[in-house]
Protein backbone atom coordinates (compact mmCIF):
# COMPACT_ATOMS: atom_id res chain seq x y z
CA UNK A 1 0.00 0.00 0.00
CA UNK A 2 1.46 3.37 -1.38
CA UNK A 3 0.98 6.10 1.42
CA UNK A 4 2.67 8.74 -1.20
CA UNK A 5 0.42 11.35 -2.75
CA UNK A 6 2.60 13.72 -5.60
CA UNK A 7 1.39 16.85 -7.32
CA UNK A 8 3.71 18.36 -9.68
CA UNK A 9 3.23 21.27 -12.07
CA UNK A 10 3.86 21.72 -15.88
CA UNK A 11 7.55 21.84 -16.66
CA UNK A 12 8.09 23.59 -19.95
CA UNK A 13 10.66 22.32 -22.79
CA UNK A 14 13.83 24.85 -22.54
CA UNK A 15 16.36 24.28 -25.31
CA UNK A 16 16.69 20.60 -25.76
CA UNK A 17 15.23 19.18 -22.65
CA UNK A 18 11.66 17.98 -23.31
CA UNK A 19 8.80 19.23 -21.35
CA UNK A 20 6.76 17.50 -19.24
CA UNK A 21 2.85 17.60 -18.35
CA UNK A 22 1.55 18.66 -14.90
CA UNK A 23 1.11 15.16 -12.90
CA UNK A 24 -1.77 14.84 -10.00
CA UNK A 25 -2.14 11.84 -8.09
CA UNK A 26 -5.67 10.40 -7.28
CA UNK A 27 -6.26 9.20 -3.60
CA UNK A 28 -8.70 6.59 -1.79
CA UNK A 29 -9.47 8.29 1.46
CA UNK A 30 -10.69 6.00 4.09
CA UNK A 31 -14.43 7.91 5.44
CA UNK A 32 -14.59 6.61 8.77
CA UNK A 33 -13.62 3.37 10.81
CA UNK A 34 -11.39 0.96 9.38
CA UNK A 35 -12.25 -2.90 9.09
CA UNK A 36 -11.11 -5.64 7.15
CA UNK A 37 -14.49 -5.73 5.01
CA UNK A 38 -12.57 -2.56 3.19
CA UNK A 39 -12.65 -3.46 -0.49
CA UNK A 40 -15.58 -0.89 -2.44
CA UNK A 41 -16.25 2.34 -2.60
CA UNK A 42 -19.90 1.60 -1.34
CA UNK A 43 -17.42 0.29 2.12
CA UNK A 44 -16.63 4.10 3.16
CA UNK A 45 -13.93 4.93 0.62
CA UNK A 46 -14.07 8.22 -1.22
CA UNK A 47 -12.35 9.14 -4.75
CA UNK A 48 -10.06 12.47 -4.43
CA UNK A 49 -7.64 14.21 -6.42
CA UNK A 50 -4.57 16.42 -5.18
CA UNK A 51 -4.87 19.75 -6.85
CA UNK A 52 -1.57 21.05 -5.03
CA UNK A 53 0.87 20.78 -2.08
CA UNK A 54 2.18 23.65 -0.40
CA UNK A 55 3.05 25.36 3.19
CA UNK A 56 1.60 28.00 4.85
CA UNK A 57 3.89 31.76 4.79
CA UNK A 58 5.87 32.14 8.44
CA UNK A 59 3.62 35.46 8.84
CA UNK A 60 0.37 32.69 9.37
CA UNK A 61 2.62 31.01 12.11
CA UNK A 62 4.40 27.31 12.58
CA UNK A 63 3.43 24.56 11.13
CA UNK A 64 5.29 21.79 9.98
CA UNK A 65 3.54 19.68 8.04
CA UNK A 66 2.53 20.41 4.15
CA UNK A 67 -1.07 21.01 3.35
CA UNK A 68 -2.90 19.86 0.11
CA UNK A 69 -5.78 20.96 -1.56
CA UNK A 70 -7.98 18.25 -2.59
CA UNK A 71 -10.62 17.77 -5.36
CA UNK A 72 -13.79 15.42 -3.94
CA UNK A 73 -15.37 13.11 -7.01
CA UNK A 74 -18.77 12.73 -6.39
CA UNK A 75 -19.90 8.98 -5.34
CA UNK A 76 -20.78 6.99 -7.56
Amino acid sequence: MSRRIRATPEKLASGRKAGSPARFDMALILDGPWTSQLCSLDAGLCVAQVRAIFSLPHQFGEYSRALAYIEWFTPF
